[in-house]
C-alpha cells in the first residue's frame, strides 16, 4: 500500500490488479472504518481510500471546509492517481459527497455505490443540531457529543467493535470534526438530477439505521424506476443492521459490492 498526499488530503492507495474503486468515509470517521473492504477488495481491484479533510491524516489549512470543497478533493484524488474512470462507493457522508459528484461530472464514475444517506438537503432541525454540536464540541464537550453519536452508529452491542469505531473517531482533531459538520450544512439537494444517471447504481440501507432512516434512498430509487434510465439500478436492505453496516456485517456487504460489480463486468464483456 503507497500513501500519497493531494493538497492535504491523505489517500492510500492499495495498487491492487483491475479497475479502480475508491471508498469514502463517513462522519465522523476517517479511511480505517473501511479496513474490512479494503482486504476484500484489493484481490480484485485497485482498491483506494483516503481520509476526509480536517479527518485522519488529512490536514485543513483552517477547518473552513465546504461539500463543493470536498467534493473538488475526490476529483483532485482522482487526476492525481491519473484515474479516468472509477467504481466509487461511500457510506452516509461519503455518499452526499458521491452523489455530488456524479452530477459534477457523470463520465468519471464507471459505477456508484451509495450507502445510509440522502439525496436532500439539510432541513432547518438538522442545521440547528449540527450548529449546536460545533458549539458543544468548541466548548470541551467533545467526549458527550461522539458518547451520544456512538448509540446511533450500530445496532451491534459487541465491546471489540465498539472499541474499533471508538478509536477510529478519536484519530480526528475536534476542528476536523467541527469543519465537517459545517461542510455537512452547505449540501444542496441532488435527487432532481441524479434520476436521469445512466451509469450502474447500487443504494443500499440499514432497516435499524437511526441517523438516516431507510425510506430517504427509497425515495431516490423510486426516482429512478419511474424515469427508467439506461444503467444498472440495484437496492438493498441490511434488514438487521445500523448505520455503519460495513462494519457490522463485513461479510454481507463486501458480498454485495462484489456481486454488485461484477454484474457490470459481466454486462460490459456482453458488450
Amino acid at each position: 500500500m503507497k500513501e500519497v498526499k493531494v493538497l492535504g488530503v491523505n489517500v492510500c492507495d492499495y495498487e491492487g490488479e483491475g479497475d479502480p474503486l475508491i471508498f469514502v468515509h463517513s462522519f465522523p470517521m476517517n479511511s480505517r472504518m473501511w479496513d474490512g473492504q479494503t482486504e476484500y477488495f484489493k484481490k480484485h481491484f485497485r482498491v483506494i481510500t483516503y481520509d476526509l479533510r480536517g479527518m485522519g491524516k488529512s490536514s485543513s489549512d483552517d477547518n473552513v471546509i465546504t461539500m463543493e470543497k470536498l467534493v473538488n478533493d475526490f476529483f483532485h484524488i482522482l487526476n492525481n492517481l491519473k484515474l479516468s474512470k472509477v467504481h466509487a462507493v461511500g457510506l452516509s457522508m461519503g455518499g452526499y459527497i458521491l452523489l455530488r459528484s456524479v452530477i459534477k461530472d457523470p463520465d468519471r464514475f464507471i459505477s456508484l455505490t451509495v450507502v445510509n444517506t440522502k439525496s436532500e438537503k439539510d432541513d432547518d432541525e438538522t442545521l440547528l443540531r449540527r450548529s449546536n454540536a460545533v458549539i458543544k464540541i468548541k466548548s470541551g464537550g467533545r467526549d458527550a457529543f461522539t458518547g451520544k453519536l456512538l448509540k446511533n452508529l450500530t445496532e451491534n452491542t459487541d465491546e471489540k467493535l465498539i472499541g474499533e469505531i471508538k478509536n477510529i473517531i478519536e484519530m480526528n482533531t475536534d476542528d476536523g470534526i467541527c469543519g465537517n459538520l459545517l461542510a455537512m450544512s452547505t449540501r444542496v439537494n441532488t435527487a432532481d438530477d441524479l434520476s436521469a444517471l445512466k451509469i450502474p447504481v447500487l443504494l443500499a440501507v440499514s432497516g435499524k439505521d437511526k441517523i438516516t432512516p431507510p425510506e430517504n434512498l427509497l425515495r431516490l430509487f423510486s426516482r429512478f424506476r419511474n424515469s427508467a434510465p439506461n444503467g444498472m439500478k440495484a437496492f438493498y436492505n441490511f434488514s438487521d443492521c445500523g448505520h455503519l453496516c460495513n462494519m457490522e456485517k463485513p461479510y454481507e456487504f463486501n458480498r454485495l459490492l462484489y456481486w454488485f460489480l461484477n454484474c457490470i463486468e459481466i454486462e460490459h464483456r456482453k458488450g
